[in-house]
């Protein structure tokens, strides 16, 4: 082995030629080391340079001839590496194994990162294992694990490689001495504990001993000169959103591991139908942590994958019962993260539990704004944070032109949770985690539909998660602060489609709080407004007409006003269209000019009657002022809305070539703007326009998408100009009989919606 390296063969050129020696094809010799035919065929040619030859068949008689030669001077007591023998099946991880091997061949100082249980350890095992071959001095394993004091560092390697110490010699020299020359892999595993001490060794090997290559875990990085740290990633999970398929799902490498662990617990398991759902589930639940994973694994004999779903609100109970000869941090979730939790400071404690009160992801302004306070100042927070995000308690993500955002694991958020509660922290810090989304919320609220809007609803999207934790709290707490928030998130359902959701919440909250206010009145308009959505015209109705009821007992003018148009919604709902009007007509007079907007949104309501009355040139004319005002004031849905009644109206008046001109850009607006209801809503009106041009194949298709949209968010769409749009309906309907038309309208309903914005532009 050492002649090859005197002649410059590279390691990966040293696993090529060996493979050669075995009769491998270049096709075989590529798929064995996760390389491409092309990377294969290269570095042969480059043995073949180096070593003076022209054959495979050369190839391998040099490299059969070298390690014989080799091998009479290797005394057969002497081990060449103590890498601990796996008994369980390694899954996955294809990629990371060809990315720490390349860093390996280019770096020689690699630590590998992770949170406990991640998996650092049997990555770094098996990538030694597949090297091994590669170094002439061997590969070594180091075991800090059992290391209490970082003095004893230096005697762990000792003892590990058969080192013994020398009188009057620090261990660390004669370490030195022993590696001088060698050419060998250490594998270092678990140097958080004495990092400090180990980080020193390991780089004064790295500066003296150049034929050694060090491949280290630790949960945090050792920041010496010559590292490279590479974060593990966990393992893939299932996606979400996607539908059930057990092929896919058998290709994942969460559910690859669970499955092969499950079956070494109950010999007879199996994915099915029945269970491939709750198997999904339970490895998302468990973020893809090896360590999660096989602990739950483990209890296939014992409960089904759903009874373990039932049970991983008390995961550290239910992921326990690791194997008796594994290290005792890894038997039990509890203890692995034990393990890294007692390595943090005071601080980095206090932050580390304090971070579990935040649902999803945080930015480092609400962490500063919640975290704060009783001995953590706001100024310290950054950096402990950081120190966070480097021992992998906490994840850093970021998008481009966008700021950092952090989340935390769900297991180390139920973690650290746990560890808030028992110092009583947990109240205190929901209520400050509440006034910072509140503060949000209601600072959003009135840039929901203003020319920042689309940004201001990105933000919002981004903490759903937390936002919907502090309607959760307030809700059993503070009523008042409930139904604000709840009212300060209206728009914000409306516009991402969770109509339903935006009805539970504002219905519970009305339900919580009963004074006769400002606060109440707001919040049973903007109930009618859900209501209305919702196809509720008896909710709607009601929340209306108490709305009004209570600004008129507070006097209150521009409420008045406010109420009217939603019980002037109400009389068109149920086709008293007279009297709709007259409230329509007292609310622009009484508004005037001086609320640009809401004297546009009143234009478009008459706009919409005068349509629907056949005065189509009136209802342009309304329609157009109302677009001007809106285009003044750049609230992107509302003018959707109004283009959306301009095509509606030119398609009523027969003016077919100015339609789709209104719903182009009415949908193109939608589209990205990402509005899913006036999305549906504006697909609507473009299979109106097709059955007006005789196409009703398109119609129902077109028709068939709305109506899948709307029903993904819980809406019935367009309630106020559904009649017609159903009479254009009927007209396609009626020209392709029930069968054609139902196959029709199943194939729209199938078609996705980036599909169907497609249809509708390009038709």
């Amino acid at each position: 082995m050492s002649r090859k390296l005197e002649l410059g063969l590279t390691l990966r050129e040293l696993q090529v030629a060996r493979l050669v020696r075995e009769g491998l094809t270049d096709r075989q010799v590529a798929e064995k080391l996760f390389i491409t035919r092309r990377t294969a065929e290269w570095h042969l040619k480059q043995i073949f340079n180096k070593l003076g030859v022209n054959s495979r068949s050369q190839v391998a008689a040099w490299v059969a001839h070298d390690q014989a030669v080799g091998s009479k001077g290797e005394s057969s007591d002497q081990p060449r590496q103590n890498l601990p023998l796996q008994l369980t099946t390694f899954v996955g991880r294809r990629e990371q194994l060809v990315e720490v091997e390349r860093l390996l061949a280019t770096k020689r100082f690699v630590t590998l990162t992770a949170v406990g249980g991640a998996g650092k350890t049997r990555l770094a095992l098996e990538v030694a294992g597949r090297v091994q071959d590669s170094y002439r001095d061997g590969t070594w394993f180091v075991d800090l694990t059992p290391v209490k004091d970082g003095h004893l560092v230096s005697r762990a390697f000792g003892s590990a490689m058969g080192v013994h110490e020398r009188p009057r010699q620090l261990m660390a020299e004669t370490l030195i001495q022993h590696l001088s020359g060698q050419q060998l892999l250490l594998v270092v595993d678990s140097c958080e504990h004495v990092i400090d001490d180990c980080a020193e060794l390991l780089e004064t090997i790295h500066r003296h001993c150049s034929g050694v290559a060090l491949l280290a875990t630790s949960r945090e990085p050792l920041r010496v000169s010559g590292e490279t740290a590479w974060r593990v990633p966990l393992l893939g999970i299932p996606d979400a959103a996607a539908s059930i398929d057990l092929e896919e799902l058998s290709a994942c490498e969460a559910v690859v591991l669970f499955l092969d662990r499950a079956r070494l617990a109950a010999p007879t398991f199996e994915m099915s139908t029945e269970n491939a759902s709750a198997v999904a589930e339970l490895c998302r639940k468990l973020d893809g942590m090896p360590l999660a994973i096989e602990l739950a694994a483990a209890r296939a004999g014992l409960m089904s994958p759903d009874q373990m779903l039932e049970r991983l609100q008390d995961r550290f109970g239910l992921l326990t019962g690791g194997s008796r000869t594994s290290p005792s941090r890894h038997r039990t979730l509890q203890s692995a993260l034990d393990w890294s939790h007692d390595l943090l400071s005071d601080r980095e404690r206090t932050l580390f539990r304090r971070l579990s009160v935040f649902a999803g992801g945080f930015s480092l302004e609400a962490v500063e704004a919640v975290c704060s306070g009783d001995n953590l100042d706001v100024g310290a927070i950054t950096s402990l944070l950081g120190s966070l995000v480097d021992k992998s308690l906490a994840i850093a993500a970021t998008e481009p032109s966008a700021a950092i955002r952090f989340r935390m694991l769900e297991t180390l958020q139920q973690y650290g949770h746990e560890r808030l509660v028992e110092t009583k922290e947990a109240d205190e810090l929901d209520r400050r985690h509440l006034d910072f989304y509140m503060s949000l919320a209601e600072h959003a609220w009135p840039n929901l539909n203003g020319p920042d809007q689309q940004a201001w609803h990105r933000r919002l999207a981004g903490d759903i998660g937390n936002l919907r934790a502090a309607l959760d709290w307030s809700c059993r707490r503070q009523p008042e602060v409930h139904l604000r928030l709840a009212t300060a998130l209206t728009d914000f359902w409306y516009v991402h489609g969770l109509i339903q959701e935006a009805d539970d919440w504002l219905g519970g909250a009305l339900a919580g709080y009963a004074v006769r206010d400002r606060l109440r009145a707001r919040a049973l308009r903007d109930g009618a407004q859900i209501s209305y959505w919702r196809d509720d015209i008896l909710s709607h109705s009601v929340r209306a007409h108490e709305c009004l009821d209570i600004y008129r007992e507070l006097g209150d003018q521009k409420g008045i006003t406010s109420a009217l148009v939603h019980v002037g919604h109400a009389a068109e709902w149920e086709g008293d269209l007279e009297k709709a009007h007259g409230y329509f007509d007292g609310c622009l007079a009484s508004i005037g000019t001086e609320d640009a907007e809401a004297n546009a949104s009143i234009r478009r309501h008459l706009g919409r009657l005068a349509m629907k009355e056949g005065h189509f040139e009136q209802a342009q004319t309304y329609l157009e002022e109302s677009l001007a005002g809106h285009m003044h004031s750049g609230d992107q849905r509302s003018i959707n809305w109004t283009l959306g009644y301009l095509g509606l109206n030119a398609i009523e008046s027969g003016d077919l070539d100015a339609a789709p001109i209104y719903l182009e850009r009415a949908l193109i607006i939608a589209r990205d703007n990402d509005f899913t209801i006036p999305t549906a809503t504006t697909l609507l009106y473009w299979a109106a326009l097709a059955a007006a041009q005789s196409r009703p194949v398109r119609a129902l298709h077109l028709a068939g998408a709305s109506e899948s949209l709307g029903a993904s968010a819980g809406a019935a769409l367009t309630r106020l100009t559904r009649g017609i749009v159903e009479r254009w309906m009927d007209k396609s309907r009626r020209k392709l009989g029930t069968t054609r038309s139902a196959d029709c309208v199943a194939e729209g309903r199938a078609m996705s919606r980036e599909r169907a914005i497609d249809y509708a532009l390009t038709g």
